[in-house]
Order: C-alpha cells, then structure tokens, then sequence
C-alpha cells in the first residue's frame, strides 16, 4: 500500500514544482511535462509493492533484481538504472537497514522505501530548493539527474552517519558503566555484545554501499553524467563513507579491547579463588592426614598437648607453604 508521494520537479521553463498527492496515476502524467523530476513513493512493503509500482511507469528492470544484493547493489539496463542504497536504523540496541529502491530513467528519479525511512530521509521536503541550482541548459539533463540522484545518496550517507553516532553513543555509555560497581561484568558483556553485533551489521552495510557507490562513480552507467567534474560528487560520497567505516571500525577496536580488560578481570578472579581453594585445601588436609596418624598412637591422651601443637604448626606451615606455591604457579 503506497502510503505517501511527493513530487519534486523542473518545469520545461526551469521553474521548481513540489507536489504531493495520494493518486499516482495523476502525478506520473504531470511528469511527462517536466524537464526533470523526482517522485519519492512511501510504502508499507519495498519487497512486495515496488514492482507494481515501476510497472505503471513501462519500467522492465525487476525490482527483484536490483533488490537482490547484499544490502545494496545496482543493475544498468542502458534505458533505465536501478539501484538499492541502505537506509540504517538504530533502535532498542539493533541495528535494521532499509532498502531504498531508487530508479534513473531519462528525466526521471523514482525512489522507494518503506515508512521508517521516511521519518528519516527528508531531502524531498526541500526539494524544491535544490532544483531552482541545477543546472537549467536542455543539454545537461543528464547532468542534472546526476547531481540530483548524487544529491540523495549524500543524504541516505548522511542518516547513516548520524545513526553511527548513536551507536557509538551507546559504546561510550557502556564504558561508563564499566566503572560502576553497580554494575556487573556479565551486564556489561551483554551490552558489549549487542553493540559490537550492531556496529557489525553497520559496517556490513556501509561496505556494501560504498561497493555501489564505486561502481557508480566509475561503472559508467547510460543514465549518469560522463562529466568528470558531475562524476567528483560521488567521491565526496565515498569519502563520507570511508570516514564511516573507519570510525566504526574504531569503536570495533575500542570495545574488543574492553572486552579483553573484563575478561583479564574475570581470569583474575578466577585465580584468586583457585589460589585460595588450594590454600584451604591443604590447611584440612594436612593435619587432617597427621590426625589420622595420631589417632593409632596408644594412649593419645598422655601426649594430647604435644599432638594439639603439632596439628596447629602443620597447619599453619602447609596454609603458608600452599599460599606461596599457590601465587607462584598461577603467577
């Protein structure tokens, strides 16, 4: 079910058009009477919905297809490019990426997400705005498309990025807690866990956007620009996304070793208890060994002082003896 459209577009006289409507048989006979335009759809379902969607406009290209990749991928048809960028969402600790279907005929732009990226990617709501500074010659139409679709991408990079903050926000937070005693190591380690499974799922995405974004930039698809100067934009986008992945490949390292600091913590716990275990282990068994001597000596009770003195001595001795033994061995 389409849930919203919006238009943004360039009359053939370079005027900005920004329209919205529930009708989209409506909006795509406008199109044709645009020298550019961008129809943003906002549906339940990306998967199910986009196919009828890209049918109405004669677009053969599958979304299927183009959906088909590891988080983000592209398919040129000459006549039509389909591509799939990532949208991120960060909540209640998980990280959910969103497709956004987005497809590049002549003059056109479609693109097509689900609501939860909608109350992210709000681009089309000055979209109007960046039209009037595109380029206005006929002969850069496809330059304009490419600034335009550049423009979208760079804003889906952005979201992105602001969700990486909150992740790593949430590291940060957890660090915190790494110096409360109220917390307990296995809250922590739970946490940690959580993050670095997110942030995981962050870079698996990012990877896969900037492999998209690379095949942009120099794939040479029909429907974008040859412009040298056009094409730079994207690397500004690949720089964004680089900046990302290191980042996120930071705080990766930061919690691993955070992880290593509360599990040298638990070993050390874990010898103390040995160490003392053993401490008390040979404090009962030796006078318990001596004891079961004394208890064959005839007439025990003529010597019971000089036995008592033995049994305290050898106790603390081999308390004493295991102690040291103990430390050493466990170093």
């Amino acid at each position: 079910m389409i849930k919203n459209l919006k238009l943004a577009a360039l009359s053939l006289d370079g005027k900005a058009i920004k329209e919205q409507s529930s009708n989209i048989n409506q909006l795509i006979l406008n199109m044709k009477n645009f020298s550019l335009s961008w129809l943003e759809c906002v549906v339940d379902d990306v998967q199910a919905e986009s196919k009828e969607i890209i049918k109405q406009f004669g677009i053969t290209l599958d979304p299927s297809v183009v959906l088909g990749g590891y988080y983000s991928n592209y398919e040129d048809s000459e006549d039509v490019l389909g591509v799939t960028i990532p949208l991120i969402n960060f909540s209640e600790g998980v990280v959910v990426p969103s497709p956004v279907l987005i497809y590049i005929s002549k003059n056109n732009i479609i693109s097509i997400q689900n609501e939860k990226v909608d109350k992210l990617l709000r681009l089309s709501n000055f979209a109007d705005g960046i039209m009037k500074k595109l380029p206005q010659s006929k002969e850069t139409g496809v330059d304009r498309q490419t600034i335009l679709f550049s423009r979208i991408i760079d804003e889906i990079a952005e979201r992105n990025y602001d969700t990486l903050r909150l992740i790593v926000e949430r590291a940060q937070t957890i660090e915190i807690d790494m110096s409360s005693e109220k917390t307990t190591n296995k809250d922590i380690t739970e946490k940690m866990t959580q993050v670095k499974r997110a942030i995981l799922t962050f870079l698996t995405a990012i990877w896969a956007t900037r492999t998209t974004v690379h095949s942009l930039r120099y794939g040479d698809p029909e429907m974008l620009s040859d412009e040298e100067e056009i094409l730079s934009k994207f690397d500004i986008v690949l720089a964004d996304l680089d900046r990302q992945i290191q980042l996120a490949e930071q705080v990766l390292e930061g919690l691993s070793t955070s992880v290593n600091v509360i599990q040298t913590n638990i070993t050390n716990r874990l010898s103390m208890i040995i160490l003392w275990l053993s401490v008390i282990g040979t404090a009962v068994l030796v006078p318990n060994t001596l004891a079961t001597i004394f208890a064959i000596i005839p007439n025990p009770e003529y010597i019971y002082n000089e036995l008592m003195l033995i049994l305290v001595i050898s106790t603390i001795l081999s308390s004493v003896i295991a102690y040291f033994g103990a430390k050493r061995i466990l170093g």
